[in-house]
């Protein structure tokens, strides 16, 4: 169970240490590579100040929790995460094991949307949760929001001019309660 964990983790967010890490301070030395279990600090709560973060490749100003971190993942996405998940993703990445745990994220990805079909025939056609779509504005924009049947995950699809295609903001965990959190996101955030 902890050798797939570890695999799924790895296959999921890439190398990390490849990609570029958003709100990481570029002062920072390497560190060694671990040896054996990486130290799990646990889920740590979000902090009561937030912090906003401009994401122009997407045409997003997420405000998100001030001590959460943001990672660019090798495919382009940005994932973001408590600081607590975000160790123990370093100490994956830099070649540690880890014993099983699931973690809460928000993920921001760009999607290029075909001519022929409309947002919502897009959303239909591309999601993976397999839950009600239902309209959603984002400041003035229309989008569309996914929630899945047991609201262990929850999406929102918009398009904005300044972007090409289609951006989706997703927030998955192990734990009901995410189309709520989603839409929290959503009314303290704004296009650029």
């Amino acid at each position: 169970m902890r050798a797939l964990f570890t695999n799924v983790l790895r296959s999921v967010l890439g190398s990390v240490l490849g990609s570029a890490l958003i709100g990481l301070s570029l002062s920072q030395t390497a560190q060694a590579q671990p040896e054996g279990f990486c130290d799990d600090p646990g889920v740590i709560p979000a902090a009561d100040t937030t912090r906003d973060l401009e994401l122009e490749q997407f045409g997003l100003d997420l405000t998100i929790p001030e001590n959460y971190r943001a990672i660019l993942r090798n495919d382009g996405s940005v994932e973001i995460v408590d600081p607590g998940t975000y160790e123990l993703i370093v100490c994956i990445a830099q070649g540690g094991d880890a014993l099983g745990r699931g973690y809460a994220a928000t993920t921001v990805d760009q999607l290029e949307a075909p001519a022929d079909l409309d947002l919502q025939q897009f959303v239909e056609e591309q999601t993976r949760l397999q839950g009600e779509i239902s309209p959603h504005p984002f400041n003035g924009e229309q989008g569309y929001l996914v929630e899945s049947r047991s609201d262990y995950g929850a999406e929102f699809w918009v398009e904005l001019e300044e972007v090409p295609g289609v951006v989706k903001i997703a927030r998955s965990c192990d734990c009901p309660g995410m189309r709520d959190n989603l839409i929290t996101l959503l009314e303290r955030s704004n296009p650029l």
